[in-house]
């Protein structure tokens, strides 16, 4: 076995994973496409399609067409498990994701739905939130932050539950396991914020300007307490990107240069929230998050 999939092993669930354990993420859903191409990165896939089997291996590939398509595309291993697999849009763009996919026709367009260990999936956003360059302990903050979004926010949407976008959490491809970010996923494997005993679906933004601001109104349990931030009254003051709610992600990165830990990130800007692990198999059902974007405002 190699490095990467021993320790795929070890941040996925060698059994299989139970509806609580997993997300479904619609992926290039901006593009609104009408053909998709998915393709082997190693081991071969499974293409099923209604009565229809269909084996890939190597450099072979299967496009996936609006117009001929009958019933869904399902692609998986061989047995049906997790597995790593190329999708593209032809001439558009191209992705690496571990998981399955189910593709099906919607409303003119391909609806394109990676299902994926959570823990795949915060690793995955970790990647994409934060540069290479992020201290470990920030990493490992928005680590916790992006799990609890996962745990608490619910079905975001009407044909998945997540999206790839900063509409719910910006998401790329897995990082590599010398990633700091694969890292921080590990060693926060579980942990989310909780609010009087519950998860909460955490939010956060790339740059406070120096002040993170409470949430009027909404459905929120959380209240979003307003919290100063140094680093951006230092550094970067007035400077916002995004909503200015929760873990700004600019002074994360500050405070974990100056020595504090993920602990201590969080219980700044999340005050009266702890820690909690969560249990396989753990459902919350909790009111849906206020209609605000992340980081990439």
């Amino acid at each position: 076995m190699s490095v990467r999939y021993a320790l795929l092993a070890v941040i996925c669930c060698i059994a299989p994973a139970t509806s609580a354990e997993v997300v479904q993420i619609g992926v290039f859903s901006l593009f609104r496409p009408v053909e998709l191409r998915v393709a082997p990165v190693s081991d071969p896939l499974l293409i099923a399609s209604g009565d229809a089997q269909v084996i890939l291996e190597g450099r072979q590939f299967q496009t996936i067409r609006l117009a001929r398509l009958s019933s869904p595309v399902h692609v998986s291993a061989r047995d049906g498990s997790d597995t790593e697999f190329r999708l593209s849009i032809p001439g558009k763009i191209e992705r690496q994701f571990h998981g399955t996919l189910t593709v099906r026709a919607g409303d003119h367009k391909l609806i394109a739905v990676v299902i994926m260990d959570r823990e795949v999936a915060v690793a995955s956003v970790v990647a994409a939130e934060m540069p290479p360059s992020t201290p470990i302990e920030a990493l490992k903050a928005q680590a916790v932050v992006a799990r609890s979004y996962y745990a608490a926010a619910g079905p975001r949407h009407d044909d998945f539950e997540f999206c790839d976008t900063t509409h719910c959490q910006f998401l790329r491809e897995l990082p590599a396991p010398t990633a700091g970010s694969f890292r921080a996923t590990l060693e926060t494997r579980g942990l989310v914020l909780a609010y009087r005993a519950r998860p909460i679906a955490a939010l956060y933004s790339a740059g406070c300007g120096g002040q993170t601001r409470s949430l009027q109104g909404g459905d929120s349990e959380y209240p979003y307490y307003s919290v100063p931030c140094d680093f951006c009254r230092r550094h970067a003051p007035g400077l916002v990107q995004g909503h200015q709610l929760g873990l700004c992600q600019r002074g994360a990165a500050g405070m974990a240069r100056a020595g504090a830990g993920y602990r201590e990130i969080l219980d700044h800007y999340y005050p009266g929230t702890s820690l909690m692990q969560l249990e396989q198999n753990a459902i919350f059902l909790l009111p849906r998050p206020p209609a605000l974007r992340h980081s990439k405002d």
